[in-house]
């Protein structure tokens, strides 16, 4: 297991050039957001922004837009129809996968919702995406609710659930997954050929070939509603910079 600290997060993190640009650092899809969750596509969006993304596209139910365009005016909107209760509209699967051939990474699940639009278009994406893909909240919950989606992914997939998510995920009960969050992590990695984030006060990251990293810095001011939406964000941007899962 491999503990990380500060200097060797920093030797991981790309090295920028002076007369670097937009274009070296990649473009990132962010899929998030219904009406009633506006903000996790504002703050996925700006953490990938502040993290070093060239570019980032937000592609959220219409009626999500205006808070991402006000806020945050350097991520572009991407404007999807949607459901008369203001989810994403499983109507947008085609175009989105034509969107994604243009990207270096992708950010799905952040304020989605689970409905039945929302859970056949992550069915319909995941297939067609050739770009790593962090899969994160609600993304999480509709695979839970069919793990044998995860069969069908054809690109590198980082899941990051939360202990309530990574229960729904397995089946354990939370009790258990706290006692023995690595070798649960490491179980679920390697069966299902993902990268694992499990988020705790020391979250616990396993690779698909079951490599385990621990964080020991987390601190109780990050136990609030959108810390995850930054985190995916934050993973987007990496990986649409070229770092590997």
């Amino acid at each position: 297991m491999t503990i990380l600290t500060q200097d060797y997060i920093k030797s991981l993190l790309p090295k920028r050039s002076r007369d670097c640009n937009k274009g070296n650092f990649g473009k990132l899809l962010c899929i998030a957001s219904c009406r009633d969750m506006s903000g996790a596509a504002v703050l996925a969006s700006r953490a990938a922004l502040r993290s070093g993304a060239g570019i980032v596209y937000a592609a959220s139910a219409s009626s999500a837009l205006l808070p991402l365009k006000v806020s945050t005016p350097e991520a572009i909107g991407i404007c999807l129809s949607e459901t008369k209760d203001g989810r994403i509209s499983y109507k947008n699967a085609d175009s989105l996968i034509k969107t994604a051939d243009g990207m270096t990474a992708a950010v799905i699940g952040c304020g989605l919702s689970v409905c039945k639009d929302t859970t056949l278009l992550l069915k319909k994406l995941l297939p067609f995406l050739k770009i790593p893909t962090v899969i994160d909240a609600d993304g999480i919950n509709i695979i839970a609710s069919d793990i044998n989606i995860l069969k069908n992914t054809c690109a590198p997939v980082i899941l990051t659930p939360h202990i309530k998510e990574m229960s729904r995920l397995t089946g354990y009960e939370v009790s258990f997954i706290k006692e023995n969050k690595e070798a649960v992590a490491k179980e679920f990695s390697k069966k299902h050929s993902v990268t694992l984030v499990l988020k705790d006060y020391q979250t616990v990251i396993s690779t698909k070939d079951g490599e385990i990293f621990k964080n020991l810095g987390g601190h109780p001011c990050m136990a609030k509603g959108g810390s995850g939406d930054m985190l995916s964000g934050m993973i987007g941007a990496f990986l649409a910079s070229g770092l590997s899962p």
